[in-house]
């Protein structure tokens, strides 16, 4: 089912323009994008992100990894925040993308630290997916809490 899953994922990357054609895959663009922002892929992001996007899938951990490295290529060639946010606004409901959004927080979280670029990355997100600025302190603060920080 593993190989039929990533056979599934390389075939969409092929006929697909859109690299966000799966709700998991957009989201974990997304969780990249934020861990990219700082211009330091450190290695504490690089262990949290499969755990966190397992939190939103049905995905094992190990599906995970490959979807990450899949949306790694997503993210390379991207040319905008919209075309991931643009088909998670058609696919998740609100709840979905408050979950995304404290999930985001978690990641800018997991060095430690919250750079001003992530914080503005996320905002950024939280924005094309039309939270509520009180939606976004809502998640960031779920984030700092469940953090530690």
């Amino acid at each position: 089912m593993f190989k039929q899953l990533l056979e599934w994922f390389k075939e969409d990357q092929k006929n697909e323009d859109t690299p966000s054609n799966t709700p998991s895959r957009a989201a974990a663009a997304l969780l990249l994008e934020v861990a990219f922002s700082d211009n330091e892929f450190s290695d504490s992001e690089q262990a949290a992100l499969p755990a966190l996007l397992h939190q939103h899938t049905q995905l094992s951990i190990n599906e995970c990894q490959e979807l990450i490295k899949v949306a790694e290529q997503d993210v390379d060639h991207a040319l905008s925040l919209h075309q991931f946010t643009h088909y998670l606004n058609e696919e998740f409901t609100l709840q979905q993308k408050l979950d995304l959004c404290t999930t985001l927080w978690k990641v800018a979280l997991s060095d430690q630290r919250i750079d001003k670029y992530e914080d503005n990355m996320i905002r950024k997100i939280a924005d094309l997916l039309y939270l509520r600025h009180s939606e976004f302190m809502q998640c960031k603060h779920k984030a700092m809490n469940r953090h530690g920080a």
